[in-house]
């Protein structure tokens, strides 16, 4: 696509009432931790399935950045592709769908940051966006030598490492900066990203103060709950700190998605993957150290620990669509009607996963009105 291209209506940016995504396509396995999901990683596979979502119209496609396994039985998403040249890449072979780059702060030099994030916006004619990490997984930055700090002060950080490359990629002069934890100095990015005044920021900060950060410093968060009640809580939670600091921050949330003819059916084919084949011991010890990194970890019973892992066994806690394609379709009107702009999709195998939930689900969506007809 030419560099001269102007930021595209469609993806992130177009008129759909509820965006439509693919998650975690770029890590074996997918966003599930169960024994059964399918392991594919080539580039082939996520060609395949980017280009198919971008031909059904669908909204965006987001990776999970990762640098080793999660541990357990089956070390699941143990293989990766790279945020940065997985976007570069899917950005070349796609047309309208806004592609992202999840990036951990602590392992990335804003600098650096910003002239990826520049040139994938230019290869891709204003479609890319980035969503962005504070931290949380301290084994993983230990590979880097980085200790991690604590939890307020990852935003902090993630704040002025922000605001190090909003200067860069702003048009005029070289610009300074001096922060606590980053510093800009005679800066200078040639060229600038196409879309203006900067590239959409995504964060799924739902602890006090990463609300507060997502809230104020990201065009998107990212909202959760294992059930419908739980995200209305999240989303209501979100909405009243929302209005509390004069914030336009929409909602996005991510659901693993089992589609059948039958409830039951649907039902039973989640609780194969998740309750007869999960890797219990892979998610227990995420579910420890992500709660460890909130201080929460000795705030839960036995019980609600197992049910955090159950969570992360299907699909990182998502809230799951699971039924006929009319119980799924009613549960996304429901979503909508939360104040929730979009939803990023996993399977337990993407294989269908896209083709299937465009045939069955989406027609419906149209009908209640959430997605028009491309």
């Amino acid at each position: 696509m030419s560099e001269a291209a102007t930021p595209s209506a469609t993806g992130l940016r177009g008129d759909q009432p509820f965006k439509l995504g693919v998650f975690c396509l770029n890590l074996s396995g997918g966003a599930s931790m169960s024994k059964k999901a399918s392991g594919k990683l080539t580039w082939d596979f996520n060609q395949r399935i980017g280009q198919e979502a971008d031909r059904a119209g669908w909204d965006f496609l987001l990776p999970l950045g990762r640098w080793r396994g999660l541990g357990g039985e089956t070390n699941p998403n143990g293989g990766q592709f790279e945020v940065f040249t997985w976007a570069a890449a899917m950005a070349a072979v796609t047309e309208k769908i806004t592609v992202m780059s999840t990036v951990q702060v602590p392992v990335m030099h804003p600098i650096v940051a910003a002239k990826q994030a520049a040139t994938i916006d230019r290869i891709s004619g204003g479609r890319y966006a980035m969503n962005l990490v504070a931290g949380w997984n301290a084994k993983e930055f230990a590979m880097f030598g980085l200790t991690q700090k604590e939890h307020d002060d990852r935003y902090d950080a993630a704040d002025e490492w922000l605001t190090v490359m909003e200067l860069l990629w702003e048009e005029g002069a070289d610009p300074n900066f001096e922060g606590e934890y980053y510093g800009l100095w005679d800066g200078y990015l040639e060229p600038k990203p196409v879309q203006q005044p900067r590239i959409p920021i995504v964060s799924a900060g739902q602890s006090s103060r990463g609300m507060e950060f997502a809230l104020t410093r990201a065009n998107y968060i990212f909202v959760g709950g294992h059930n419908m009640e739980a995200l209305a809580a999240t989303a209501d939670r979100t909405k009243a700190t929302r209005s509390t600091l004069g914030s336009q921050t929409e909602m996005l949330t991510h659901s693993p998605v089992v589609i059948a003819d039958t409830n039951e059916e649907a039902e039973r084919i989640f609780s194969y993957y998740v309750d007869e084949h999960g890797d219990w011991e892979a998610a227990l010890g995420v579910a420890r150290g992500m709660l460890a990194g909130g201080n929460k970890s000795n705030d839960l019973s036995d019980e609600a620990l197992h049910g955090f892992a159950r969570g992360l066994i299907s699909g990182w806690a998502g809230l799951p669509l699971v039924g006929t394609a009319e119980r799924i379709a009613e549960d996304i009107v429901r979503m909508h009607e939360l104040g929730v702009h979009g939803v990023g999709l996993t399977w337990f195998d993407y294989e269908t996963g896209v083709s299937e939930f465009n045939e069955k689900v989406t027609p419906l969506l149209i009908q209640a009105g959430v997605r028009h007809a491309i």
